[in-house]
């Protein structure tokens, strides 16, 4: 009886595993990565050497870039991580193969040695990017 009752439940649950496996195999597309709608940007140079700048004069430095994915990308903030520093950037859309960039202006007024940072978001992935710039200040000559 027990075995009947296991060749039954056997025979009832065959169908069911079997008819999951069925469907038509066009319908399978696996995801393609390029497939994906995604800005991406690549920069031309993501960090910046000013060397001895003097005190008291804002520098500008430009990081360039190009959204190399196939979406548009947008720049929805870019924030220096102190008041010294002012950014600029794109406020609209960079349509896929254009070229954008963000000018990044430091007030050079404390001397010394300095390394500052400037996060960039946007729709692209990572979301948040990080540019930075480093130098010397140096008193200037009286």
């Amino acid at each position: 009886m027990k075995r009947i009752f296991l060749a039954v439940l056997f025979a009832s649950i065959v169908p069911f595993v079997s008819f999951a496996q069925w469907g038509d195999p066009d319908e399978k597309k696996q995801l393609n990565v390029s497939d994906l709608k995604a800005p991406v940007i690549k920069w031309d140079i993501d960090s910046y050497n000013f060397g001895e700048i003097p005190q008291g004069i804002p520098v500008d430095v430009v990081f360039e870039f190009t959204n190399t994915g196939n979406a548009p990308l947008i720049i929805s903030k870019v924030e220096p991580a102190c008041n010294c520093t002012n950014a600029q950037w794109p406020k609209t859309p960079i349509m896929p193969g254009q070229k954008g960039s963000i000018q990044v202006t430091f007030d050079a007024e404390t001397g010394g040695k300095f390394s500052k940072t400037a996060v960039v978001t946007s729709n692209a992935k990572p979301t948040e990017q990080t540019l930075v710039f480093v130098g010397t200040v140096v008193p200037k000559k009286k």
